[in-house]
């Protein structure tokens, strides 16, 4: 996760013209900057957070075009709420039922959450997740200057919205 690796997904993210494109790409990038197994980017949309691209190095995918309630999942409305990344793994001595749930379900052992932030809000997630082994303090450092990166790059993209 070197300087250099930053420099070279921010330069990635920025070559992208439609929204679309920055999605895939930040998903595409996030796992390779992250050696992550696999990335996904959610909107919030009110209490629902709707999953909007992926990228995975896993035979199995995310479930592209989930929805979730973010009230049923107290750590994903932390990261919301607060703008500050969070992240878990199975192996946590007391972690988040629901969250190690999901985790199961999705077969795997640990994600990292952080928000994408706008002006306005927390736009939405991108969410890191590893088959083995857990994320810590220093990735998710770089996991926010990453999505504040992401996070300026919608705002220049997305069309305001109608007075």
């Amino acid at each position: 996760m070197a300087t250099d690796s930053f420099e070279r997904s921010s330069a990635a993210l920025e070559a992208e013209t439609t929204i679309r494109g920055l999605l895939g790409t930040a998903c595409r990038e996030g796992v390779a900057l992250f050696d992550a197994t696999a990335c996904a980017i959610s909107r919030v949309i009110g209490d629902l957070l709707v999953g909007l691209d992926e990228h995975t190095r896993s035979s199995r995918p995310l479930a592209h075009g989930h929805e979730y309630l973010i009230s049923d999942f107290p750590l994903t409305r932390e990261v919301v709420e607060s703008g500050d990344p969070r992240w878990i793994s199975q192996r946590d001595p007391d972690p988040d039922e629901s969250e190690v749930a999901l985790l199961r379900k999705l077969g795997f052992e640990a994600l990292l959450m952080v928000c994408l932030p706008t002006s306005k809000a927390c736009w939405g997630l991108l969410e890191l997740y590893n088959e083995q082994g857990a994320f810590d303090a220093a990735q998710a450092d770089l996991a926010a200057r990453y999505a504040v990166r992401v996070g300026e790059l919608l705002e220049r993209l997305e069309p305001p919205a109608p007075a």
